[in-house]
């Protein structure tokens, strides 16, 4: 490389480094979610060490551990698997909850390009410190869906001695909290797949349709709706009661049920026999 050719791309690495917004690339394994920096300027570099140490940074590391709560990864694995399907993403003004090393959140606004090839993903983007939410569903409830989940999280005993499923579900139709009690398997999706979703993303339109009105008559009428379905589960039809509550809102909060409700299977089944 000519004098003139080094000093050219100096002069651009300079350039980037003194940009005030974040610029980034990096290279990801898919397969083992760990990946390393091949480009970080002097801005973006600010953000992340908020979040991982400088020898994280120079090597290689689980970028998932940067995201505010554990159940909340599952969104964000959701883009990687999106790029596997088409080999290539663009994500324009999206926005990512981080956290700190010392715990605090940190709200960014990124923009994305990734591409995919074979194991590797490809990510190069811009990056910076957001002072204004982008209103889209998922990040509006966010805030919430992790307080709510600060909250019970105190309560895992006695989940453990209850013989129901509690959910906590806003006016949105959106899945706030699941009770730890219950496996996967008595969920109509796995729990990855139901926190933090609306009914319509879980579930059929009939049936959204029909567990959203079980939730919105309840705070309508602020008093306790009970109501009896079945679902498919595992390829047997099994029966359920529904108990809608409706939660005193604070704050300006969203307005939520709880909603208690318990396999009946075998006494509708008891009660057809008879």
């Amino acid at each position: 490389m000519s004098q003139k050719s080094e000093k050219s791309e100096k002069d651009i690495q300079k350039f980037l480094n003194n940009l005030p917004i974040g610029i980034f690339e990096l290279v990801y394994t898919y397969s083992t979610r760990i990946g390393s920096f091949t480009f970080i300027n002097q801005t973006a570099k600010k953000i992340f060490l908020k979040c991982a140490s400088k020898e994280e940074l120079d090597t290689e590391f689980d970028f998932m551990k940067m995201l505010v709560d554990p159940e909340l990864v599952s969104d964000n694995v959701q883009v990687f698997d999106r790029i596997q399907e088409k080999g290539m993403l663009i994500l324009n003004n999206k926005q990512f909850l981080l956290v700190s090393k010392d715990g605090k959140q940190i709200l960014v606004d990124t923009n994305i390009r990734a591409k995919m090839k074979e194991d590797i993903i490809t990510v190069t983007g811009t990056i910076q410190e957001s002072t204004k939410v982008i209103v889209d569903e998922t990040m509006k409830s966010t805030q919430e869906l992790l307080k709510i989940q600060k909250e019970m999280s105190t309560f895992h005993d006695f989940f453990d001695t209850f013989d129901a499923l509690i959910m906590i579900v806003n006016e949105e139709g959106r899945v706030l909290f699941i009770s730890p009690n219950v496996e996967d398997r008595f969920l109509y999706k796995p729990r990855s797949e139901t926190i933090g979703k609306k009914f319509d993303e879980i579930f059929p339109k009939g049936q959204a349709d029909f567990f959203l009105s079980h939730c919105l008559e309840a705070i309508e009428k602020n008093e306790i709706v009970t109501i009896e379905y079945h679902l498919p589960i595992d390829n047997l039809v099994r029966w359920f009661q529904s108990q809608a509550i409706p939660v005193q809102e604070t704050n300006s909060e969203s307005k939520k049920v709880v909603t208690i409700i318990r396999d009946i299977t075998d006494l509708k089944t008891k009660t057809i026999e008879e």
